[in-house]
């Protein structure tokens, strides 16, 4: 999936590092680096790169990524979380993207990995709209607990966190609209057996309605990333 991302989320994530001076940096870390959507441009402006996650799966393809970008890291770790944070290395770069695993509570846990000025980068996706998609999630409420809602708030709550613990931050968004053909039969397929008996004549007729005798249609998305830069106070690291 994110191989078949067409917007241009990378590029934009490198120019505000760099326009910050987070990067370039000595060592980095990407946390929960998942299958490399980022690694190779954490790379490119890195000394050393680090590559965390659980999955011996998501570090492969990362590595692969890593490879075909001519770039390569310089340690790779497979872990999870509560066990990589015991480790004595530090950064002066942690980026992480989405990283569920992550909540405010591992404030502390993160600048015991942090070098001296060094700073955690966390992105997440905080908003996506989808013009047909999200017709079905108003109409059938019990969809919403098949899918994931993104907003603001996990960012929000990390902020309120920082600067209740004496963190710098720095903060920006990237803004997306874009159009995707979505697929009548994979709706078909997808969502009925997610509704209720009493909803399913009301699906068919919505489905009829949006796509007529087509077998796709165009829709209108939106997706927006919210990213923070967290730098902790000097009290808050490993002397």
């Amino acid at each position: 999936m994110q191989q078949a991302d067409r917007l241009p989320l990378v590029p934009d994530m490198a120019h505000w590092l760099l326009t910050e001076k987070i990067l370039p940096a000595g060592r980095v870390l990407d946390l929960g680096s998942g299958s490399g959507r980022f690694s190779p441009m954490l790379a490119r402006h890195a000394q050393t790169l680090t590559l965390m996650d659980i999955s011996a799966q998501m570090l492969q393809y990362a590595q692969q990524a890593l490879q075909a970008a001519g770039q390569h890291a310089q340690t790779v770790i497979r872990a999870p979380w509560t066990e990589f944070a015991q480790r004595d290395q530090q950064y002066e770069v942690i980026f992480a993207h989405m990283a569920p695993f992550l909540t405010p509570a591992d404030m502390p846990r993160l600048a015991r990995l942090l070098a001296p000025a060094g700073t955690f980068v966390l992105s997440r996706v905080s908003g996506r709209t989808d013009l047909i998609f999200d017709q079905f999630i108003r109409a059938f409420p019990e969809l919403k607990a098949h899918y994931v809602s993104e907003t603001e708030q996990p960012l929000a709550q990390w902020q309120q966190k920082s600067r209740q613990a004496g963190w710098a931050q720095r903060q920006t968004s990237f803004n997306y609209q874009y159009t995707e053909e979505i697929d009548r039969d994979y709706l078909t397929e997808e969502l009925p057996p997610l509704l209720n008996a009493a909803h399913q004549q009301a699906f068919q007729a919505l489905i009829d309605r949006l796509f007529g005798a087509t077998a796709t249609q165009v829709t209108q998305k939106t997706l927006t990333v919210g990213v923070t830069a967290f730098t902790p106070p000097a009290a808050d690291r490993r002397s």
